[in-house]
């Protein structure tokens, strides 16, 4: 969970760096390989990845990734250009700006007003669905608590967003005794420049 493989892993690790980056599209997301559409929940898992690998800083121009998923806030977020909202890319595409050391540019306020005309209100049970009077799911519930707790939303711990999970639980899972103690998550981070023109 360091972010490096450790040295018998079994994963060629510049390999695997070559076929995300290769996967980029001329946009600044990710498709399911190289020369495929991008996509939110791809360029989630291609920047995760790079960040497990802990080849995160290799991606260049980090600027037109996050360009690209903030243009996909139009409220809630949606997966592609053109697409409806849909509350699993509250996860995918807030995850992706926090592992690019973005998440400040969520638009939190939007984000949790789409996540809330979602929520099922029934007596008997919950949850949130993928749009607003459709049927809640597990999936669509989890990951839009996800991505309003990677917005800062109160009374929800803090997300690894390499994993999906909380900061505590993955402290734990490194041998950390508080999330505190972990610095690898925040120093992975930090590729963006603030910026979101492109050089030259």
């Amino acid at each position: 969970l360091g972010g490096t493989a450790p040295p018998r892993s079994g994963i060629d690790v510049e390999r695997a760096t070559r076929y995300v980056l290769e996967s980029r599209g001329f946009d600044g997301g990710f498709g399911l390989g190289p020369g495929q559409e991008s996509h939110g929940g791809s360029t989630f898992t291609g920047l995760a990845a790079l960040a497990l690998m802990g080849t995160l800083r290799r991606l260049p121009q980090p600027q037109r990734t996050v360009r690209w998923c903030v243009e996909r806030q139009v409220g809630g977020f949606q997966g592609r250009p053109n697409k409806d909202e849909d509350t699993c890319y509250s996860f995918w595409i807030g995850g992706s700006l926090a592992l690019l050391g973005a998440a400040t540019l969520l638009q939190r306020a939007a984000l949790s007003a789409f996540c809330l005309s979602c929520q099922f209100a029934h007596p008997t049970f919950g949850g949130i669905a993928k749009h607003p009077d459709t049927r809640p799911d597990l999936l669509h519930t989890h990951y839009a608590l996800c991505g309003l707790s990677l917005a800062g939303a109160a009374g929800l711990a803090p997300l690894e967003p390499r994993l999906g999970i909380t900061a505590r639980a993955a402290a734990r899972a490194r041998g950390c005794e508080a999330e505190g103690e972990c610095q690898t998550c925040e120093e992975e981070t930090t590729v963006w420049d603030g910026s979101l023109r492109e050089p030259g």
